[in-house]
């Protein structure tokens, strides 16, 4: 029988709308105000709160409201309930929303692994004797299943030279109690998102493999996604905000240390990294491209997690992101260029390209 995520998550959602209060007489033409964004405690979000504090929503006149969620089941309920018009999410769980019909459509890129960078790495208990890729053949590798997480640990070992029958997997959703038995010794390899495996290389983890062999794919990221209803009847609001996004990751990318305290606010991080793990690169101006979004699918069918690939232009929006782009001046556009109407373009700005506005710092 096929692992169907979604069909539970669905089922909980319909739960929750039954006890939902009832709309007024017409309420269910009115889009809800302001726009609601689910928001993990994780790294990934630190630009929307930036966007918060410094005002830059405001600015755009586009009200936000970030709806902390404590885990991406709970986010995907309440995207699925109609409650969160916005998400920080990833290719496998857009993927998975939209396996049927259209639910979610990424605009842009929210983070992704750079060279000196990581998102995800491979790591090893102390004292356990593996150090390499080649150690890990029969090894449990614990992961979240059919997550995010499984995904990219199967590439990063992939990209070692292992084939997927070299990898055994064993199955701990909860990241914190993941982190625990590999301190313990009662999980001798798991695959861990920083800052939490830094932490464990500063506690005697041992590092086999990251993502940063996955730069030049770009299959390790994660993205900003709305729902279809927002794009399609609020155009002008996906701009405001991701013109706010992109200005605040060029702030953080600028002076990082200033924003330290808010995502120590924002986020949980463990003790022993708080004041010395770096805050990474933000990509601004950045779009999923197809070859990473293919790859994704191609997984999710064959893990059974879904029948077919949902198709990358009805899943990904870069429309939005190179008009910003063209507005902003970022790049040259030449005169030969796509119509941005008619494609989703791979606009791939690097952390540190600014616009042309002045006082975006």
């Amino acid at each position: 029988m096929r692992t169907n995520r979604l069909a539970v998550v669905i089922a909980l959602a319909l739960l929750a709308a039954l006890f939902a209060p009832a709309l007024a007489p017409g309420a269910a033409q009115a889009r809800q105000d302001p726009v609601r964004i689910g928001a993990l405690p994780i790294l990934d979000v630190l630009p929307f709160y930036v966007a918060e504090q410094n005002g830059y929503f405001e600015e755009e006149g586009v009200p936000v409201e970030m709806i902390p969620v404590s885990s991406a089941l709970e986010r995907d309920q309440l995207f699925l309930a109609g409650e969160l018009d916005g998400m920080l999410n990833d290719l496998i769980s857009t993927g998975i929303f939209n396996q049927d019909e259209v639910r979610a459509v990424i605009v842009a890129q929210a983070r992704r692994a750079y060279e000196d960078a990581p998102q995800f790495r491979v790591l090893a208990a102390p004292d356990s004797g593996i150090a390499t890729p080649e150690d890990l053949r029969g090894v449990e590798i614990g992961i979240s299943e059919n997550s995010v997480i499984h995904y990219i640990g199967q590439r990063i070992l992939e990209d070692a030279g292992l084939s997927a029958d070299d990898l055994s997997w064993r199955a701990e959703p909860n990241i914190p109690i993941r982190y625990q038995l590999l301190m313990e010794g009662q999980m001798e390899v798991v695959v861990l998102p920083d800052p939490l495996a830094q932490a464990a290389i500063e506690g005697g983890a041992i590092l086999v493999a990251d993502d940063t062999a996955l730069v030049e794919t770009q299959f390790s990221q994660s993205v900003i996604s709305f729902s279809t209803a927002l794009i399609e009847d609020h155009p002008e609001y996906i701009e405001g905000i991701l013109r706010a996004w992109n200005r605040a990751a060029e702030d953080i990318n600028a002076d990082p240390e200033a924003y330290r305290d808010l995502w120590l606010e924002k986020t949980p991080v463990p003790d022993s990294v708080r004041d010395t793990y770096r805050l990474p690169p933000f990509p601004t101006y950045a779009i999923t491209d197809e070859a990473a979004w293919n790859d994704t699918m191609t997984w999710l069918v064959e893990q059974e997690i879904i029948d077919d690939a949902p198709a990358y232009e009805d899943s990904v929006n870069g429309t939005i992101v190179l008009n910003l782009k063209m507005t902003e001046g970022i790049g040259e556009i030449s005169e030969d260029a796509p119509d941005p109407d008619a494609v989703s373009p791979d606009a791939t700005a690097e952390p540190g390209e600014t616009s042309s506005r002045s006082g975006s710092g």
